[in-house]
């Protein structure tokens, strides 16, 4: 059902191997910060939701941004600036998250900071990804990639519930979400390893017939 020749394509296979563990960490933290709001400090359905909402928000525009940086930097430096900023958010919610409900000085910065990385990072791999592809294996291509971040969802999600468990007090909570939480950061860093492979594209070479008339050969 897959067809394994695309990974022969270093493009493709980096950027999709990154797709892969950054959405384990992505599935991770999003199942992990609904279950700590709402667990651990009390929130209704309600208010976890709107306590995780800024994360979400500063993605479209962090995509949109993303292009110019692309452009600029290559999209193996922009999605690995990505991944590991996102890893920097998980890792503040291990060191700054206590039992008691800190919300603007705890856990908004995490949710900031790893809605930062998602902008950059997400839509750089899957368009790395989608590029690398010769025009007759876009569809087939496209259907692998997904088919890796759905695969890294599950990934994320089973890990995270392992990890979670059922505590018995608020302090056996806060060490299990510490431990969730660094998990899903070392994914995100295995995601950094991972773009930093994408090979850069190389340079266009330099067509005569688009050069300046000045410099034109005379025609005969």
């Amino acid at each position: 059902m897959v067809e394994l020749p695309l990974l022969r394509i270093p493009a493709f296979a980096f950027a999709t191997l990154a797709a892969l563990l950054f959405t384990v960490a992505f599935a991770a933290m999003l199942l992990a910060s609904v279950l700590w709001c709402q667990q651990v400090w009390g929130y209704s359905a309600i208010r976890a939701g709107l306590a995780i909402a800024p994360g979400p928000l500063v993605v479209p525009v962090l995509a949109v941004a993303s292009g110019p940086v692309v452009r600029r930097f290559g999209a193996g430096r922009t999605a690995a600036a990505g991944c590991l900023l996102f890893a920097g958010g998980l890792a503040w919610w291990a060191l700054a998250l206590d039992t008691a409900p800190h919300y603007a000085a705890a856990f908004l910065p995490g949710m900031l900071i790893t809605g930062v990385g998602v902008g950059f990072a997400l839509p750089t791999l899957v368009g790395a990804a989608a590029t690398a592809l010769p025009p007759g294996r876009f569809a087939t291509g496209s259907a692998v990639t997904t088919m890796a971040r759905q695969t890294g969802s599950v990934l994320g999600v089973a890990v995270m519930v392992a990890l979670i468990g059922e505590s018995r007090t608020a302090e056996a909570a806060l060490t299990a979400f510490r431990h969730g939480w660094l998990t899903a950061a070392a994914a995100g860093a295995l995601a950094v390893a991972a773009a930093l492979a994408l090979p850069r594209p190389a340079p266009a070479a330099a067509d005569p017939s688009k050069a300046p008339a000045l410099i034109r050969p005379p025609s005969h």
